[in-house]
């Protein structure tokens, strides 16, 4: 599956990376697919963002605070953007607990709930759907504790 300026590819602000963290506003909005709309609130020139295109078996790797969002898929293409956060194991969510996988090394801080990856021998597919549903719930209580804050 690509990621195509058609199907609204990644879009990122080279250099904002270096920038603040910034603030963000729940707008609710219907056409914003986040759980609360989320959107940053600085005034973006869009002259200055870069499509992040993709082939098939590619990925891009970012900066957490590089400026990014996509545009409406507007073809008849799919598109799908999978997340993951490596992070060490001293990071604290704020608010609920989420699950995480320990990729490497040990955990002495105890922030997240550790969870180990299915194994090979069990129904892979079914084993993934379960982890999936038990981590979403996860993160919309994160999200609903943040939306009030």
């Amino acid at each position: 599956m690509k990621s195509s300026v058609a199907n609204g590819c990644m879009r990122v602000v080279p250099g904002s990376q270096t920038m603040d963290i910034q603030q963000h506003a729940d707008t609710y909005v219907d056409d914003n697919l986040l759980s609360r709309g989320q959107e940053i609130e600085v005034d973006v020139d869009e002259a200055d963002a870069v499509n992040v295109v993709l082939q098939p078996g590619e990925m891009s790797l970012h900066h957490v605070r590089i400026i990014h969002g996509s545009n409406c898929n507007g073809s008849d293409e799919k598109r799908v953007g999978y997340v993951i956060r490596y992070v060490t194991p001293e990071v604290r969510q704020h608010g609920a607990r989420l699950q995480a996988i320990l990729a490497r090394g040990r955990d002495d801080f105890d922030h997240f709930d550790f969870v180990d990856p299915p194994p090979p021998d069990r129904d892979f597919a079914g084993a993934v759907e379960d982890m999936k549903e038990s981590a979403r719930q996860a993160v919309a209580s994160v999200m609903q504790d943040s939306s009030a804050t």
